[in-house]
């Protein structure tokens, strides 16, 4: 594998090919999943909920599961609000929380949790794109509950892909 460096700042660095531990790795797999998609819910809701207030909207936030969703939701008072409020608001959750995710996935060294934080970053992002449009009322709800995931499938697959050649996993 050839290092790549630029002012001595390494864009990929050397890591030891892992083992085959394939019992192990699922088992933390479904923990890490479990935990980041708890962090991302409320990292998501939270991020609308500061954006609300701090343009002086009164909002709470809900966190939910109501099987098999896990979902959370702010509810702003006034429900009226301006193009660009509606546009602030609505693309926080999703933006925020892929700006925490990738300073996460940006840190962490351990292969499966990268991978995992590609898949919530990039579905967390398209949040942040389609959001918005939902709260304009140009996008259907289905389309935003859909999509997303399919996004971040796509990133967890273009990722292994990476990982794989660059001799990571």
């Amino acid at each position: 594998m050839v290092e790549v460096g630029v002012n001595g700042l390494t864009i990929f660095p050397k890591r030891r090919k892992r083992k085959a531990r394939a019992i192990e790795d699922i088992k933390r797999s479904v923990v890490l999943f479990i935990v980041f998609l708890g962090l991302s819910l409320v990292v998501h809701e939270t991020f609308h909920l500061v954006v609300a207030r701090a343009l002086g909207y009164d909002a709470d936030v809900f966190y939910g599961i109501v099987f098999p969703n896990v979902y959370g939701a702010v509810h702003i008072t006034p429900s009226s609000r301006g193009f660009i409020d509606t546009i602030l608001i609505f693309s926080a959750g999703g933006l925020g929380a892929g700006a925490v995710f990738y300073i996460l996935w940006s840190t962490i060294e351990d292969i499966i949790a990268k991978l995992l934080l590609s898949f919530f970053t990039s579905m967390q992002v398209a949040y942040g794109i389609l959001e918005p449009m939902y709260g304009l009322g140009l996008l259907q709800k289905a389309s935003l509950s859909i999509v997303p995931v399919v996004v971040g499938m796509t990133a967890l697959i273009i990722f292994r892909i990476i990982y794989r050649r660059l001799g990571w996993w």
